[in-house]
Parts: structure tokens; C-alpha cells; sequence
């Protein structure tokens, strides 16, 4: 059985991937090839690469190119966890997946050499700069490109999806260390937005205004969310507190570590609080302040807490035995399905067969917010979400979250979010 050795790592077998390799190539009709953490290619398909790429890779400039283009892909699709897909230097459509072996990246897989529209203007002059600098025809490189093949947004996506799944068989990890990164990823990215609402905010606020450094308001909701097992919510404001703390903080890992070992202490109390075995998490509390303390970049040290929330949330829900979830996420429920109506307390207590005062309680209690507060966060929610991805005007909008007065709802949309409906989607 051959192996790659020394550039692509240990324990991939080469004829396995081969064997992948020209199977991937003849059924999406793609070359299709493996390279290491150095960009070099050190195996191929059977289905030959595009005609444009052949002459471009004839000479040294144009080798050094691609291989430069692979060596940043490879490093994109590690760090994203999940494929990757790009514009080469000639203007092509390709697409990268990492390979992992023994938790650490040992190069990749790049397939395509397709076009995602036809030739025009721009992807012309495009061709006449590379073949001003590669020494090549331009005649040569425009019959070659006019006889690529062109393919579909949806399609492109697919088969970067497909050699993804390649990847992952062929690492001889699991997709663990591949859906850890994508995780850190996708946090990332919402951390960011959370800080730049941040700054949006205090940018708003009157001049000498001050912002608290801590947002205790924040913690109460993150707990509720918490008892009431809503997850994904949990770290929505999760999130909420971290870029609060990184915008305060200055991006400071020290003061980082001190602020979320504060809050893997409240978490912890309320895990206990809700019926989770105290020995048990005093055991995980002494592992995670062990990690966090040998724990250094930022978005590793941000990973650390959401790794402690989902830990502590399943020790929660592994022995909590009470009548009081049950009947907020009936009312949660009740209140997502008809948010868009005039919707009052009293209906939702009627709906989960409970008395009014008793479900406003409850909201209180479990959630950190009463149930005018609840409700107005799912319909700004929803308005934002219809503010970004539609056309529909300020006035439709409110009309489909519930407002009846599109001037009550500007109010309301700036009361919490600091700026108009208008302002936002700008």
C-alpha cells in the first residue's frame, strides 16, 4: 500500500484517493487534483485540467501563480471548516477543501476550472494582462477560454459541498477538528457584528453619555435563556456579551479571561440551580479554568465560553426535572406562531391553560424579561431580518410583525436598536 510521507502528512492513502479522485473528475467533468500545505500538486485525475490552464502553467510565472492561488485556498477552507470558492489569477472558477491528519491541516483537494458566466468585456482584458505577462497569445488563451465549460451558481456550490465530503473521508481525522474551526468561524463572525452594533450605539448616544462595561442586563437574558433550553437564543446574546466585553476591553486577553471566568461561575450556578449535579460540575469547572488558562488567541479564548454554555446547558436539561419549562416553551411557542397578531398576555395564557399572572411570572423568572418585553424582541427581531433580505417597504414591514402604526414601530425599532428602521438597513 503506498503512502504520502513527508509533504502531505501521515496516513493518506494514495490509492484511495486516486481511486476518489478520477471518480469526482468523471462525474462532475472537472479536473480535479491534491496538494500540500505548500500549494505543490503531488496527485491529479484522469480527467485533464482546462485547455486556458495547460498554456498558463507552460511557463514559471504562470506556475507560480496557481500554486501561490492553491497555497491561500487550502489556508481559507482550514480556517472557514468547509469548502472554499474562489477566482483564480486567470479568472476561473475553483473550489478547495481542506485535508486534516492528525488534527492538524496537511494540504488540500482543488477541482473546477469553470466559468460562472460567459466571456465579456472584463474577463477579456483579464486575459489580455495575463497574456501580457505570461509571454503567452492572447489568440492562444481566448480560444482556449471560449471552449470552457460554464456552470451555474447552485452547481459550483454543490460540487464544492460534494469535494468537501471527499476531504473529510479522506482525513484521517474525523470532521471534528473541521467543525470546530468552522464554529470558531461562524462566531467570529457574529462577535463582529455584535461589536460594530456596539460602536453603533454609543456613536448614537448623547454626547458624555457612558455605556456600562459589563451588561448585567444581558447576563439575567442569557440565563432565562438558559433554564428555558433555548440554545441557539443562549448564544445569540452570548455573543451580545462578548463583543461587549472585547469593545470595552480593548481586545485585552487578560481582562477577556477574567470577565468569562466571572460568567462560567454565574453559569455554573444556575446549572446547579436548575438541578444539575454540583460535584459533577465542580469537576468541569476545574478542567475549564485549567484550558482557559492555557488558552491564548481571542477567538480560542471566545470558543472556550460557548464550549462551557453548551456543557453546562446539557448537565442542566440531564437531570432538571420542572413544570416551569415545559410551560414557557408552550408559551414561547405559542408566542412565535401568532407574534404577527395582536397578540396579549392574556391570549397566551389562555393558550398554555394558566392564569395571567402566573405566565408573566414565569417570563420573568425564566426568561429575564416580562411578556410586552418577549414579544417586542421576537417582532424587532423579525423586522430586522425582513429589513436586510427583502424589498418590502417600512410601512409593509410593520404591518407583518404586528405594528398596525408604521410611526408606533419606527419608535419602538430606534428605542432598541438605536436608530430607525431606515438607518439600520442603510
Amino acid at each position: 500500500m503506498t503512502m504520502f510521507t513527508s509533504s502531505i502528512g501521515e496516513m493518506v492513502n494514495i490509492d484511495e484517493m486516486q481511486r476518489l479522485l478520477d471518480a469526482y473528475g468523471l462525474a462532475l467533468g472537472v479536473h480535479v487534483a491534491a496538494f500540500d500545505v505548500e500549494g505543490k500538486i503531488l496527485l491529479t485525475s484522469s480527467e485533464p485540467p482546462a485547455r486556458l490552464c495547460s498554456l498558463i502553467q507552460e511557463g514559471e510565472s504562470g506556475r507560480h501563480l496557481c500554486r501561490s492561488c492553491r497555497l491561500d485556498m487550502g489556508k481559507q477552507a482550514m480556517l472557514f471548516g468547509e469548502g472554499y470558492i474562489h477566482r483564480c489569477p486567470a479568472g476561473l472558477i475553483v473550489w478547495a477543501s481542506p485535508l486534516v491528519a492528525s488534527g492538524q491541516y496537511v494540504g488540500g483537494l482543488v477541482a473546477g476550472q469553470v466559468l460562472m458566466w460567459e466571456l465579456d468585456g472584463m474577463a477579456k482584458r483579464e486575459l489580455m494582462r495575463l497574456a501580457e505577462g505570461s509571454g503567452i497569445s492572447s489568440e492562444s488563451l481566448f480560444d482556449a477560454a471560449v471552449k470552457l465549460c460554464v456552470k451555474e451558481a447552485q452547481d459550483v456550490q454543490a460540487a464544492s459541498d460534494l469535494l468537501f465530503a471527499v476531504a473529510v473521508y479522506l482525513s484521517t481525522q474525523d470532521n471534528a477538528i473541521l467543525n470546530e474551526q468552522r464554529n470558531i468561524y461562524d462566531q467570529q463572525a457574529r462577535l463582529a457584528e455584535s461589536i460594530i452594533e456596539k460602536k453603533r450605539s454609543i456613536d448614537l448616544k448623547a454626547p458624555g453619555s457612558s455605556s456600562s462595561f459589563y451588561p448585567l442586563d444581558k447576563e439575567r437574558q442569557l440565563l432565562g435563556r438558559v433554564r428555558l433550553g433555548d440554545r441557539s437564543g443562549a448564544k445569540e446574546i452570548l455573543n451580545q456579551i462578548l463583543g461587549d466585553i472585547l469593545f470595552n476591553s480593548a481586545g485585552r486577553p487578560e481582562v477577556l479571561k477574567a470577565r468569562l471566568l466571572e460568567l462560567s461561575v454565574v453559569l455554573s450556578r444556575a446549572a446547579v440551580e436548575g438541578g444539575a449535579s454540583l460535584q459533577r460540575l465542580l469537576g468541569l469547572n476545574f478542567a475549564y479554568v485549567q484550558e482557559l488558562a492555557n488558552t491564548e488567541p481571542l477567538e480560542e479564548i471566545c470558543a472556550w465560553i460557548v464550549k462551557v454554555l453548551d456543557t453546562f446547558m446539557d448537565e442542566v436539561y440531564a437531570t432538571r426535572e420542572t413544570r416551569n419549562v415545559p410551560v414557557v416553551s408552550q408559551a414561547v411557542s405559542y408566542i412565535r406562531e401568532h407574534f404577527r397578531e395582536e397578540l396579549t398576555l392574556d391570549d397566551v395564557a389562555q393558550a398554555v391553560h394558566f392564569s395571567p399572572y402566573y405566565v408573566s411570572r414565569l417570563f420573568k423568572e425564566e426568561l429575564g424579561l416580562n411578556f410586552i418585553e418577549y414579544v417586542t424582541r421576537i417582532r424587532i427581531d423579525e423586522a430586522k431580518r425582513l429589513l436586510l433580505h427583502t424589498n418590502q417597504t417600512v410601512s409593509e414591514i410593520a404591518l407583518s410583525v404586528g405594528y398596525q402604526d408604521p410611526s408606533y414601530f419606527t419608535k419602538v425599532f430606534k428605542k432598541m436598536e438605536g436608530r430607525t428602521p431606515t438607518q439600520f438597513r442603510r
